[in-house]
């Protein structure tokens, strides 16, 4: 049994239909992530955020009332770790988002590839948080334009609007570049 497939919070008296009894944070995992690396786009923070925001999740978890809350809690509780990280000045923006980390390498064969790759990412890095996050989402973590704008609290049109023009800034720099660095 690993470490994430055991009950890390429960929640004593409450029964299974009005709160869960386990935070499963092997399911959340990779979403918070993504929510947290697209507002301070440096790994080591990001993890620091991460498991902040499942220390707090823990610690709270007792206030949870329904199952369904579970995405928007975590959301919420990883923004204002972010929000702290930032307004404490703990962000070193020179440390660069792993390329790696979030493209599979796996393609990664050629150098001219990889450098493609790299390019690309240093424009999502260059988008506004809003859209940068809305890519992040869409393509690395595979969600739906109704799951993003579930997750964000925000419209599905809002989704698809910041969806849209992260796609026309990014392909008017890789036009403008001719797709090199």
């Amino acid at each position: 049994m690993n470490r994430h497939s055991t009950p890390i919070a429960s929640t004593p008296g409450k029964t299974s239909e009005t709160s869960p009894s386990r935070l499963d944070v092997q399911h959340w995992y990779r979403r918070i992530y993504a929510f947290c690396q697209a507002r301070l786009m440096c790994d080591s923070d990001t993890e620091d955020a991460v498991q902040e925001t499942f220390a707090r999740a823990i610690k709270h978890f007792s206030e949870l009332r329904t199952r369904d809350a579970v995405g928007g809690w975590l959301r919420r509780i990883a923004h204002n770790v972010c929000i702290d990280m930032i307004r404490r000045q703990q962000i070193r923006r020179t440390d660069p988002v792993d390329v790696q980390t979030i493209a599979n390498d796996a393609t990664a064969d050629l150098p001219a590839d990889r450098d493609q790759r790299e390019h690309l990412m240093r424009l999502i890095r260059a988008l506004p948080q809003s859209q940068r996050e809305i890519i992040l989402l869409y393509y690395y973590e595979n969600m739906t334009y109704d799951q993003i704008a579930a997750w964000l609290g925000i419209a599905r049109s809002t989704v698809c609007d910041r969806l849209n023009r992260a796609r026309q800034s990014l392909k008017a720099e890789l036009t403008t570049t001719g797709g090199a660095s």
